[in-house]
């Protein structure tokens, strides 16, 4: 198993809350991956706090539990053992909370831009109709 090294870093303090709660925590996590050739465990007894205002580069070499491990926090992969939270609440599944910026393209090809953000939108917002989803698509295109 390969380490994983991860660096804190204080955010610049201007419009930074003040206080020092945990804000994302990493409690003795472990991920193991079970294959047809046996049990590859690529994060072992992971313990992190970061805390509101820091931010972390998490640096290693290919397959040591980088990616793992920030799919821990948005929901996407979960722990083997131990647990994950996020300003307090466990995180047990992907939510409108967090966000990710994938490394490769993650759009379903198939569709245009506006109906792949579309998709998140309405899973999101199941209540709102057709036109408040259309808009919010819009402006958030507009962003970007």
């Amino acid at each position: 198993m390969q380490e994983v090294v991860y660096k804190k870093f204080q955010a610049n303090q201007v419009n930074q809350p003040s206080d020092k709660k945990p804000f994302v925590v990493f409690e003795n996590v472990s991920k193991t991956y079970k294959s047809a050739r046996g049990s590859h465990t690529v994060l072992q007894d992971v313990n992190l706090t970061v805390n509101r205002g820091e931010f972390i580069c998490v640096i290693g070499h290919s397959g040591c539990g980088k990616s793992t491990l920030l799919n821990m926090v948005s929901g996407f992969n979960t722990p083997s053992t131990g647990s994950v939270t996020v300003g307090g609440e466990p995180v047990l599944k992907p939510g409108p909370d967090r966000m990710v910026v994938f490394q490769n393209y993650a759009l379903l090809p198939w569709l245009s831009a506006f109906e792949n953000v579309y998709l998140g939108v309405n899973e999101v917002y199941p209540q709102k109709s057709k036109l408040e989803k259309e808009a919010i698509v819009r402006d958030h295109l507009a962003m970007v």
